[in-house]
């Protein structure tokens, strides 16, 4: 499975023609997490329909950050992050919720979504200035299903 994690953050970076400036925020064998800037022009109306184009992209199914499903990855993606960093605060599952509401309170539109596919799971944000001006920000957080 270790090529499986960055052909998925590859096809979400190219996706988003986020290639220029694209970093890995954290990488393991288990989770990577990549972050970028699109150099697209993505207008704040297109913002939802090009998130949800990554089912296909993917071959996956979005599924409902609150659902069993969502909630175990997010408590997954918690578990492996404290097994390699000293995180003093409790698992928070209302994380995302808290995330998109500090986003959306300093002006920005936030799309996320949660894509379960056969061999892993990604949950995707992108976020843009409300005012449409600027660029927009993309970041993937993927996990190996069997890690």
């Amino acid at each position: 499975m270790g090529h499986l994690l960055p052909k998925i953050t590859g096809q979400f970076v190219g996706h988003y023609n986020a290639f220029k400036g694209s970093r890995a925020a954290y990488s393991s064998d288990k989770i990577l997490i990549v972050r970028g800037i699109s150099a697209d022009n993505i207008t704040l109306e297109e913002m939802g329909p090009k998130i949800d184009e990554l089912e296909s992209v993917f071959g996956g199914e979005i599924i409902s950050i609150d659902s069993d499903t969502g909630k175990n990855f997010i408590e997954k993606i918690d578990t492996q992050l404290r097994e390699a960093m000293d995180i003093e605060s409790a698992p928070d599952t209302g994380g995302i919720k808290k995330m998109t509401e500090n986003l959306e309170s300093m002006g920005l539109k936030v799309e996320t979504r949660l894509i379960k596919m056969k061999h892993a799971t990604a949950f995707v944000a992108t976020w843009k200035d409300k005012s449409g001006f600027g660029p927009l920000y993309v970041e993937i957080t993927v996990s190996d299903n069997d890690a």
